[in-house]
């Protein structure tokens, strides 16, 4: 168990749920719905409920490797989303506007998928399998730098996030020289929950019985791996992942632990 604000039995529970609402509510469900509505509502529900799954998983003290299978299935799921978006009629381009537009969780999920994906050692193509599913070039500062800084080199990049409010200390941990990165961060970190409060999740703890999936910094990872930061001053923090980090981090680490080939999710 990595997360104390829960015990064991409710992980295991939350993330049987997870698993069955994943599989009913699949690719299949999806293209049986009619409506253009209720496609692209339930494909845009389905990557949300593989990261909770996700995050979940990490919780519990899931191997990370063995979360590898998930972080795909949440890239076809946002591949799956892209498609039904762009079969949408003309005249419904306010539905899609409205599924394709920059959420401050969207923000924050597309830097947890790059934190799991740089632990996980994916290749070169497929990094740009993940940038790519992730989408919103030079849209997002944080994101781009993100991505810029893992593969795609040619990418536009913003010149501020979209939730400065949040993220605009995490941007400045990215731009910064190196010698000042590691106290910026530091520094984000004890403010951290505070500064993602506007997210959906972040009272979860408190809400209703199974809303709670982790309250994990993730995107602090991202920059402490990507930019090779001293954490030595985030590892008292209890949202910091430092098992995500340090087994990043590990030699120990195949160049290649996982394909998406082995694991694509077959529908």
């Amino acid at each position: 168990m990595r997360d104390a604000n829960k015990d064991e039995a409710y992980f295991f529970k939350r993330i049987e749920f997870r698993k069955e609402s994943i599989v009913r509510r699949g690719v299949g469900y999806i293209q049986s719905l009619s409506r253009d509505e209720g496609r692209a509502g339930a494909a845009s529900d389905l990557p949300s409920s593989i990261i909770k799954l996700i995050v979940l998983k990490y919780g519990r003290g899931d191997t990370i490797e063995s979360i590898c299978p998930d972080l795909w299935r949440w890239v076809e799921a946002m591949e799956f989303q892209a498609q039904v978006n762009n079969a949408l009629p003309a005249d419904k381009k306010d539905i899609r506007d409205m599924y394709e537009r920059i959420t401050l969780d969207t923000v924050y999920n597309a830097l947890t998928i790059f934190a799991f994906a740089v632990a996980l050692r994916l290749d070169a193509t497929e990094m740009m399998r993940v940038i790519n599913a992730i989408r919103h070039p030079g849209e997002d500062a944080l994101i781009d730098e993100a991505a810029r800084a893992l593969g795609d080199v040619n990418r536009p990049v913003a010149d501020a996030c979209k939730f400065p409010k949040v993220y605009a200390s995490l941007l400045e941990v990215w731009r910064s020289p190196a010698e000042q990165r590691a106290e910026k961060l530091q520094t984000f970190g004890q403010q951290w929950k505070r500064k993602i409060r506007p997210i959906y999740w972040s009272n979860s703890l408190e809400g209703a019985e199974g809303a709670y999936f982790g309250y994990w910094c993730f995107d602090i990872a991202l920059a402490a791996i990507v930019l090779k930061i001293d954490d030595h001053g985030l590892r008292s923090n209890s949202y910091y992942p430092t098992d995500l980090v340090d087994y990043a981090r590990s030699a120990a680490i195949p160049t290649l632990l996982c394909g998406n080939d082995d694991f694509a999710e077959k529908r």
